[in-house]
């Protein structure tokens, strides 16, 4: 492990040079990341350029950039027709799981229930001398995104996290995207978890894609006020 000692001469200036090999803008890239990405776009972009890249296609191409990308990064043929996931689908997941495990759900939903309520803001109201008042009000937003992972493992634990705040607070919808891979939307777990919390919109996408398609709108899904999620 290596050791730096503010304390000592050239201390200070020993970590500001590690800090600009670990690049703050998030430009440190592996070997096989920057292959892969010179697969996908062509040329050896960085993490930054790449998002600004696919954030750029969404937002003039809409939906067909965002299957494109689905296709180029995620290896998955996703279409117009199967961009969401079906109600049937959610509610087989939900059927197919553990007993156990929908049991462990509804105990911390609960637990996150409890929490959200008693820290949720209130309203204030303050009379002013002579009549009137001054008054501050918290509204919940029309619309959230929420974006779970898929990579490593299975995230249902994004979805208590997230999307039972934004419950708490009254937001009447919610989106959530995740990658089509075995972790992601393809999760009978992340599905099943879906639809015990009531969420009915579930989009068979993942990464900057995602967000951007939630960030701009596209065809079939309506632009939302906030993306949430890990990372």
């Amino acid at each position: 492990m290596r050791r730096i000692d503010l304390h000592t001469p050239g201390g200070r200036d020993e970590l500001e040079s590690l800090r600009k090999t670990l690049v703050s803008q998030g430009d440190l890239v592996s070997p096989a990341g920057r292959q892969r990405t010179i697969d996908v776009f062509g040329e050896p972009l960085s993490p930054r350029q790449v998002v600004e890249k696919i954030c750029e296609d969404v937002k003039r191409e809409g939906l067909a950039a965002v299957l494109d990308y689905t296709k180029r990064i995620d290896h998955a043929n996703v279409t117009a027709e199967t961009f969401r996931v079906p109600l049937e689908t959610l509610e087989k997941a939900h059927q197919s799981v553990a007993p156990e495990f929908l049991a462990a759900i509804r105990r911390v939903r609960q637990r996150v229930e409890h929490f959200q309520k008693k820290i949720l803001p209130s309203d204030v109201c303050v009379p002013l001398d002579g009549g009137g008042s001054l008054r501050q009000r918290y509204l919940p937003l029309d619309r959230v995104g929420v974006c779970v992972p898929g990579g490593a493992a299975a995230y249902p634990s994004t979805l208590l996290m997230t999307v039972v705040p934004a419950q708490v607070a009254g937001v009447p919808e919610i989106v959530v995207v995740a990658p089509p891979t075995k972790f992601g939307s393809e999760n009978e777990h992340v599905l099943a978890t879906c639809h015990e919390l009531g969420v009915s919109t579930v989009l068979r996408v993942g990464g900057a894609q995602a967000v951007a398609a939630m960030a701009y709108g596209v065809e079939s899904l309506q632009r939302v006020d906030i993306v949430v999620g890990p990372g």
